[in-house]
């Protein structure tokens, strides 16, 4: 099945507003072994519209189009199905009355405006909208289906959810001869892309029924594996037999698969082991508290930190001392052990996590310039270990890897010793 998605609106061809429904429907068109051909953006042009509905219909077997659906004089994309479909627009007694009735329910008359969301071209079929004003509505080109939604996200994911995926998956399964796929993302850390890619290059081709891609997205990088078969048993075996191969090769860097995240894979290993954390942070500033408390019940193993941004903040709340500081300055291997010692010891922690460095534009010495970061993990009755990184980019992306190294030593320490912190 062709399966292509159509996103009406000025504000997402100027930069205005993201995108976000059409990767959403992406990843559930995916879980039914479709993946979308094409995903066009067009503006508030009439013509425009009109021309890429006639252009997709011609193309794919499943349009699914979203916005302009609203009240306001930018929302003509109901005008411009009926333009491409070569029918009259016609009013909807069902959508017109409930209209009226929220209306009425909110003490306001119906204005002409907001009546305008009950015209759907003529012969189509009209679905209510349960937690909102413009319905979904289907029209039949040729022998393509177009399924036109509102763009407001929440709207759109509800009917999606509830009306066109299940429809897909009807259609789906009454077609003769489909292929059946079968889906993995593994996510890796430390783990360049170029590398990733020639570390699993020969696995790529020990299975030749399954399509091995790459996605970058900082700190991290994917392997998407996709198994494609004439059954979905087969599709699911291949697919197994990759990952299980990935997974051999990439060992420890892949943290996760699918719909985890690094956070709530590390809070995971730390509830496990009945482990608590502390953390000194100074280029950092607070970062990886935050990401760490993104997680429900992170106050279960964070039980605190500092931001000790300067080497005052360095002594006095991680206890540094001045002479190690003057010895050594405030970015160096001994300060970031003596940090993450001092925070473990203040916070009475199973583990205290330090991270300094460089995070630039400026700073930085010869030995150290700007991108160097030390990460420090200690632990009561082991030696407290300290790596030096070497980070390019600009500060956002300094700070951002900085915290995901400093977090792979604790996740690292907890894989490796899960019987003792």
């Amino acid at each position: 099945m062709r399966v292509e998605l159509l996103c009406t609106g000025d504000e997402l061809v100027t930069g205005l507003t993201p995108d976000t429904n059409s990767p959403d429907l992406e990843a559930r068109l995916f879980e039914l072994g479709i993946k979308v051909q094409r995903v066009v953006l067009v503006g508030d042009v009439r013509e425009d519209i009109a021309r890429a509905l006639r252009e997709a219909a011609s193309r794919a077997d499943v349009v699914i189009v979203s916005g302009g659906l609203g009240p306001t004089a930018d929302d003509f994309t109901a005008e411009c199905a009926a333009v491409a479909a070569g029918v009259p627009l016609v009013e909807d007694a069902g959508t017109l009355r409930f209209l009226r009735e929220r209306a009425q329910q909110r003490g306001r008359e119906l204005t002409p405006n907001v009546a305008r969301m009950a015209l759907v071209p003529e012969g189509a079929e009209v679905v209510p909208n349960p937690v909102g004003a413009a319905p979904l509505f289907i029209v039949r080109m040729g022998g393509c289906r177009l399924y036109f939604l509102p763009g407001v996200p929440r709207e759109y994911r509800t009917l999606v959810d509830g009306e066109v995926v299940p429809r897909v998956r009807t259609e789906l399964e009454l077609r003769a001869g489909r292929t059946y796929r079968a889906f993995r993302l593994l996510r890796t850390v430390r783990v360049p892309e170029s590398v990733l890619d020639a570390r699993v290059a020969p696995l790529a081709k020990a299975h030749p029924r399954v399509v091995f891609g790459f996605r970058t997205h900082a700190p991290e990088n994917q392997l998407k594996l996709m198994a494609e078969a004439p059954t979905q048993a087969e599709a699911d075996a291949a697919l197994a037999a990759a990952e299980a191969a990935a997974r051999a090769e990439l060992g420890l860097a892949v943290y996760g698969a699918d719909g985890d995240t690094y956070t709530g894979v590390l809070a995971r290993l730390l509830t496990e082991a009945r482990a608590t954390l502390s953390l000194a942070e100074s280029c950092t500033g607070g970062l990886i508290s935050a990401q760490l408390t993104a997680v429900p019940g992170a106050s279960s193993f964070l039980l605190g930190g500092a931001v000790v941004y300067t080497e005052q903040m360095k002594m006095a709340w991680a206890g540094v001392s001045a002479e190690l500081l003057e010895r050594h300055g405030a970015v160096s291997n001994p300060v970031a052990m003596a940090m993450a010692e001092g925070i473990r010891a203040a916070c009475q922690t199973t583990y205290g996590l330090s991270v300094t460095g460089f995070a630039g534009p400026t700073g930085g010495t010869a030995e150290d310039p700007v991108g160097t970061v030390y990460c420090a993990l200690a632990v009561e009755g082991a030696p407290t270990r300290c790596e030096r990184f070497s980070i390019a980019g600009d500060r956002d992306l300094v700070r951002l890897f900085a915290a995901s190294y400093a977090l792979e030593l604790l996740r690292e320490r907890l894989l490796t010793a899960p019987s003792s912190p």
